[in-house]
């Protein structure tokens, strides 16, 4: 009987603790009910602080709960207070982690925030002016950011002037401005910034894209010292090297070892091409052609192709001279081949695509063509696909300054005097107008293009004046003669020219080409 009445209590004193851990399973459970004063993501730019102070309402005690916190950045435990200031020091996304802690149940609550630290000199306008023969750099900055739905956009938040000294011990850019050219590594993995390279009279030089310190003067970058004539004028890059057009016409060229890293090749002192003059250069989409346009001083145009698309380990200076050529009736080889008249401006706006404009005796003339690559190593040529000949209105270059081709809006740009205008080159009713009209003469006009299928956004164009004003506008896809007003700024200077920087081939990629 004993042995009975000791189950029996066994069993009693079981269903007791059970029902115990029944009553327990069913307490309800202190939950973050919501977040307030907090976004789930912040871009800043470096140097920048943020003060984060979220609040947590809980489903219990939400009026008074009893909390402790704690803060970290990445897996590191910064802080134990309710708010943290997040000093953003280092360029790139950190992941900031807030948790709070319910005192009486020992609960942790967790919200990430993402803070995007950015350089402010990361992406923007760039701007080359000059005041009494001196040279300055400056910068409108832009700040990206994105819309609830993740689509990217600029918000350009200011501007600043001159800012190489700020950067450089105080020393001064140069003189005798001339372009401003941006450069960077080709491949989609490849997070290195791209570089500016300032050409002027006085020392051409590169600038680390995102602190803009000086990394090298172009002139140490010889193999063997700097030519006696050497005097850029305009310079390009390809996908593995970099090209150099001199004042006398000549091509200085150099290749690189690595692509990742800017300046492991060096320039030959000797020229392309056995010496050979040309008038221009223009830049291809260099990931996709594997050649650059060049007009040479017989007004012939050429693709420089370089023997080696990639680097291989040997160092050399070559690349090949590929004359243009067609297998179709009815391209017009007057108009690639010693060319009448002057070609006063020329670019691309897709892969293997070119606009070319003649002015041949007052009349202007628009030569949109299709190339392609041809022929075998050491007897490379273009050929000529397509080419459509269209005459523009000779009222647009009775003071020609600039031009521009956009990719993505079928359009180019022309800057004559003080007057912007628009003109179709891909549509077969070549529509044409005034974008703007300024109160003083334009020095340089450069655009935004976004790629339609990644943003729904207007191209942005940036328009500088002899006087140092700087305006930045949309223009309306529907309506090229209407323009959207997005930042403008004054005193910079004589403008020499205005580039958009885009930092990187992933952001030319992704909202550009």
């Amino acid at each position: 009987m004993k042995k009975y009445l000791l189950i029996i209590a066994a069993l009693l004193s079981l269903t007791s603790c059970l029902d115990n851990k029944l009553d327990e399973s069913f307490k309800e459970i202190n939950e973050v009910k919501r977040w307030e004063n907090i976004e789930e993501s912040y871009s800043v730019y470096a140097g920048e602080e943020i003060v984060l102070a979220p609040q947590v309402v809980l489903t219990i005690d939400s009026l008074n709960p009893e909390l402790e916190f704690e803060w970290y950045v990445g897996t590191e435990l910064v802080s134990t207070e309710p708010t943290y200031t997040f000093m953003s020091n280092n360029i790139g996304t950190h992941n900031v982690t807030f948790c709070p802690i319910d005192k009486k149940s020992g609960m942790h609550f967790n919200k990430l925030i993402r803070i995007s630290v950015q350089s402010q000199y990361e992406t923007g306008w760039m701007v080359l002016s000059e005041e009494g023969n001196k040279s300055i750099l400056s910068i409108v900055m832009g700040k990206k950011e994105e819309t609830e739905d993740e689509v990217e956009y600029l918000n350009y938040i200011g501007v600043r002037k001159d800012i190489y000294p700020l950067h450089n011990d105080g020393q001064s850019l140069g003189s005798g401005p001339r372009k401003l050219v941006e450069h960077y590594v080709q491949d989609d993995y490849a997070t290195i910034p791209g570089e500016i390279m300032v050409l002027q009279q006085d020392q051409p030089l590169e600038l680390h894209g995102f602190s803009m310190e000086r990394e090298v003067f172009v002139s140490d970058e010889f193999l063997v010292g700097t030519p006696s004539n050497f005097n850029v004028v305009d310079a390009t890059q390809s996908a593995s090297g970099g090209y150099l057009l001199n004042a006398d016409g000549t091509i200085l060229y150099k290749k690189n070892y690595d692509l990742e890293a800017y300046h492991v090749g060096t320039y030959s002192d000797l020229p392309l091409f056995d010496g050979k003059k040309f008038k221009s250069i223009t830049p291809s989409i260099y990931s996709q052609t594997p050649y650059l346009l060049a007009l040479d001083e017989e007004n012939t145009l050429y693709g420089i192709w370089e023997k080696e698309s990639r680097p291989t380990g040997d160092f050399y200076y070559n690349a090949e001279l590929a004359p243009f050529f067609t297998e179709e009736s009815d391209v017009d080889m007057s108009l690639f081949q010693n060319i009448e008249g002057k070609v006063i401006g020329s670019g691309f706006h897709h892969s293997d695509s070119y606009v070319t404009i003649i002015n041949q005796n007052g009349k202007y003339l628009m030569n949109n063509y299709q190339t392609y690559p041809s022929g075998r190593r050491g007897s490379r040529s273009v050929k000529i696909l397509e080419s459509r000949i269209h005459e523009m209105s000779a009222s647009m270059f009775t003071d020609f300054v600039d031009m521009a081709v956009l990719p993505y809006r079928d359009y180019m740009l022309i800057a004559s005097g003080n007057t912007l205008y628009f003109h179709e080159y891909y549509r077969d009713n070549f529509k044409e107008g005034v974008v703007k009209t300024f109160d003083h003469k334009i020095t340089s006009i450069a655009f935004k293009d976004f790629n339609p299928y990644r943003h729904e956004a207007n191209a942005h164009v940036a328009v500088g004046l002899e006087n140092g004003d700087l305006y930045i506008f949309e223009i309306d896809d529907n309506d090229m003669t209407k323009t959207i007003p997005l930042f403008e700024t004054h005193e910079l200077g004589k403008i020499i020219d205005v580039i958009f920087k885009y930092s990187s081939w992933g952001d030319v990629k992704d909202g550009y080409f």
